[in-house]
């Protein structure tokens, strides 16, 4: 599945507008990125 699609998935399932779902979703994935980068940080 790509992002468009999880996006249109996450839209319809709630009901809500594509753009609000998009910004929720972007705003997930950077938590978890935030998320991993704390536990497997990289090193340089």
């Amino acid at each position: 599945m790509t992002k468009a699609e999880l996006i249109e998935k996450i839209a319809k399932d709630a009901d809500i507008p594509k753009t609000i779902a998009k910004t929720s979703f972007d705003s997930a994935l950077d938590g978890i990125k935030k998320g991993v980068n704390k536990r497997n940080p990289v090193l340089y």
